[in-house]
């Protein structure tokens, strides 16, 4: 009996140790498991108790709105590279361009009741896509080529637009049409440089072949270097593809005259 006693209070002592230990040793994660994430720091333009999930969401909006999923995503603003972002640093100008600008956002979107005479459900608020439309640096198609063409010479302007079309074509960052390139082209006529209005032109024809507008703004180029004969094609081409096109059929008639 003394015997079991002993046996029964060696089992308890070990039990109370055991006990002991567990209480001052950390709680482990679950295997296969990831500790949690750390807390939210240095939050300035959003509420310091906003829920992670919508944090997230709204950041990943950012990346999408911007372009930059193959620039670094959320590297692109933040310090670090992925996985190891400093969420909390401000060493990335970026990330301090991209608080000003979420605060202009929001004042542009505030005023915008009182400058429309309409009320805030009538409008939509401006966001990063109202402007960037997936690229970083939102500029007009005609304007980035233009800056390209001013620096580096037409082919090279040239060059770039297939670049850019093949890479963005079918989304909202770039006017594709057949209209953004007689843009171009027109006041290039203005300034009588007819040989790159008849570049880009040609290469408008390229991508858009039943555009009248495209014919009509090529007649006019030929026109401006005395070539009538492919001004008169070309204005014809015009009317072919839009017998209602009337500049077109009267820049024909005089052409002919």
């Amino acid at each position: 009996m003394t015997a079991v006693r002993q046996t029964l209070a060696r089992v308890g002592v070990m039990s109370m140790l055991a006990a002991a230990v567990a209480a001052q040793t950390p709680a482990q994660p679950p295997a296969g498991g990831q500790p949690p994430p750390p807390p939210l720091t240095n939050l300035q333009v959003y509420p310091k108790d906003i829920p992670r999930p919508q944090l997230i969401t709204t950041m990943q909006g950012f990346v999408a709105a911007l372009g930059v999923q193959q620039s670094g995503g959320c590297g692109y603003c933040h310090a670090g590279t992925a996985p190891q972002f400093d969420w909390a640093s401000d060493t990335n100008p970026k990330k301090v361009v991209a608080r000003k600008m979420i605060l202009m956002s929001r004042e542009i979107s505030a005023k915008l009741p009182e400058v429309t005479g309409k009320t805030a459900s009538e409008l939509t608020s401006l966001r990063c896509a109202t402007c960037h439309r997936g690229v970083p640096i939102p500029k007009l198609l005609p304007d980035v080529l233009t800056e390209t063409a001013t620096k580096s010479g037409t082919a090279a302007a040239v060059q770039q637009y297939r670049d850019l079309r093949a890479k963005y074509y079918g989304g909202q960052s770039y006017d594709f049409s057949d209209a953004a390139l007689v843009a171009m082209a027109a006041p290039l006529i203005a300034a009588n440089k007819p040989d790159d209005a008849i570049t880009w032109l040609q290469l408008n024809a390229e991508f858009n072949p039943k555009s009248s507008p495209t014919y009509a703004a090529l007649g006019q180029a030929y026109a401006r270097k005395n070539d009538n004969a492919n001004a008169i094609k070309n204005f014809e081409k015009a009317l072919e593809l839009d017998p209602n096109n009337q500049a077109a059929k009267r820049q024909l008639e005089q052409v002919k005259k």
